[in-house]
């Protein structure tokens, strides 16, 4: 298993109904991916 830098962890983003969630409670359970999408419009 990979290092997961604390920091990373400790930061929140916004889920599609804009609530807070860290990244932390992502992986618990098993592992992650974070994809990040921009749009262009």
């Amino acid at each position: 298993m990979p290092k997961i830098n604390p920091a990373l962890a400790a930061l929140s983003l916004r889920d599609a109904e804009d609530r807070p969630v860290l990244l932390e409670s992502l992986w618990k359970e098993s592992p992650a991916v974070l994809v990040f999408i921009r749009h262009y419009g």
